[in-house]
This record gives C-alpha cells, structure tokens and sequence, in this order.
C-alpha cells in the first residue's frame, strides 16, 4: 500500500485536486480535500509515482513496494514560478 499528501513547498498547504499516478497498472487517484491519497492492494514491485497540479511543477520519482508493505509519502510540489 502506498499512502502519502500532497503540499506546496512553499506553504505547506495540502494540495487538493492533485493527479497521482503509479505506472505499473495505470492506477491513478485525485488527493483529497487534505491533500491525501492512497493507492491499497499493490502488489510488490517498483512503480514510478507522478504527481502533479494546476500550477504546480510535476514530480516524479521511483519508489519499491515490498509484500505487505505500507509505504508513507510526503510530497511538496513547487509552484510554476519556483516556489
């Protein structure tokens, strides 16, 4: 499982409305009004997670997932002008 929230670097206010998506599977979900997503049920592996936002700059990075796993992200995201 992978759980995480999505903020702005700058403030780090949550995110709502932010795409997440995993590559392996094609999973994607929508962060909450508190900026937190989840992704249940993965099966073990090494996906690539984007995240991105109106406004934002997209972030992407490779995570592994073991069996049995809960994997907790924090990601801050950058405004378009670097903040």
């Amino acid at each position: 499982m992978i759980t995480g929230t999505v903020v702005a670097n700058l403030t780090g206010l949550p995110i709502s409305g932010a795409t997440v998506s995993l590559s392996l599977g094609g999973l994607t979900t929508t962060t909450n009004g508190n900026g937190g997503f989840s992704f249940p049920n993965l099966t073990a592996g090494t996906y690539t997670l984007t995240v991105s936002a109106a406004l934002y700059t997209t972030s992407t990075q490779t995570i592994s997932v073991a069996a049995g796993q809960t994997l907790s992200l924090s990601i801050r995201l950058r405004t378009i002008l670097g903040l």
